[in-house]
């Protein structure tokens, strides 16, 4: 019953946030050019955010099909909302420094940044996304192919 609970819970909020990223990234868009150093990583973070919102509300409704214990589905849920939001926040964090990262060689190459196309900070964010995410992806597929905890035999694929 708690671990019913709990999912229920881990589906709810990541549901919330996935609109509430959603929602960010749109109001991202509405960010005038002249407003920030680099207008290119708004345009990246109003993608990402969005992107990564929708991707979270297909994840909000997998949750009651995996098959993970309590750490582990806590382990995911905090896995899920860090890389889903650092991937935005170095889009973000790009636009206000003026700078990106080495991490981006298309995107500097057609829209260079003012500042320069080295900023730790924001590649810093971009491997926090990538580690994360993957992570939370790993944790998904293990927690959909694990089978059921019955007293039946044979409750594989």
């Amino acid at each position: 019953m708690a671990e019913q609970a709990l999912t229920e819970k881990i589906k709810r909020w990541t549901l919330v946030l996935g609109v509430a990223q959603i929602t960010f990234g749109c109001l991202i868009g509405f960010i005038p050019p002249p407003a920030i150093q680099w207008y290119r990583g708004i345009v990246m973070a109003h993608i990402e955010f969005a992107a990564n919102g929708v991707m979270m509300i297909a994840f909000g409704f997998l949750v009651t099909e995996m098959r993970l214990g309590r750490s582990a589905l806590l382990a995911w849920f905090v896995l899920l909302n860090l890389g889903t939001w650092t991937n935005g926040g170095a889009g973000l964090a790009a636009a206000l420094l003026g700078s990106s990262s080495k991490l981006m060689p298309s995107l500097n190459q057609l829209f260079p940044p003012p500042n320069g196309t080295d900023h730790a900070f924001v590649t810093g964010l971009l491997l926090v996304c990538g580690v994360t995410i993957l992570a939370a992806l790993f944790l998904t597929l293990f927690g959909l192919l694990r089978p059921k905890k019955s007293g039946a035999r044979g409750a594989t694929l």
